[in-house]
């Protein structure tokens, strides 16, 4: 149901709220957000109000602090799980 959308959603949102270049060569889908310091601890509580509200699902502790949650691709998955 929401399999191609939240990857989309989430690019867009980690490009808006931190400043990513559309023109940046590194950042990706499978790009660990995290190491590659696009997102902080900060940015993660945005990401995650926003991801929560927007596909109206609530992301547990363990799938939050999973290596999946670390990139966009991940989230998508692991909000699909959850919207399902």
């Amino acid at each position: 149901m929401l399999r191609g959308a939240p990857q989309i959603v989430a690019a867009e949102l980690v490009r808006d709220s931190f400043d990513v270049s559309p023109a940046d060569p590194r950042f990706g889908r499978e790009l660990d957000l995290f190491e590659h310091a696009y997102v902080d601890s900060v940015g993660l509580t945005e990401l995650l109000a926003f991801i929560e509200s927007e596909f109206n699902v609530e992301v547990p502790e363990a799938d939050l602090l999973s290596d999946e949650f670390a990139t966009i691709d991940g989230m998508s998955r692991v909000v699909a799980r959850l919207a399902d």
